[in-house]
């Protein structure tokens, strides 16, 4: 699989991940809530995917486990953009290369 494929996916996956304890962080009060958790698989080919699911039962939020997951993804986010920064250095060098 491409560099930037798998870059990709692991943005896309931190961007749900993200986005889901974001939801609980801003549900924190609301009684009754069952919050959203993500996890992570790596996928056969390279690269990885999220999948959201809601708690079956209503629960307090968290915060500091929040916390975590939204600091892990950004840094996987972070991770991700830097494969791709170097991926576009490596072609151009190739280009520079073959020119």
């Amino acid at each position: 699989m491409d560099p930037l494929t798998i870059a990709l996916s692991g943005m896309r996956s931190a961007e749900l991940r993200l986005a889901a304890s974001a939801h609980n962080v801003a549900n924190l009060g609301t009684s009754s809530f069952r919050p959203l958790r993500a996890t992570q698989v790596s996928l056969s080919g390279g690269g990885s995917a999220a999948q959201v699911r809601q708690e079956a039962s209503p629960r307090e939020v968290d915060l500091a486990r929040e916390i975590v997951d939204q600091m892990t993804a950004s840094l996987q986010f972070d991770a991700s953009l830097r494969v791709i920064d170097v991926t576009a250095r490596m072609r151009g060098s190739l280009v520079d290369l073959l020119a």
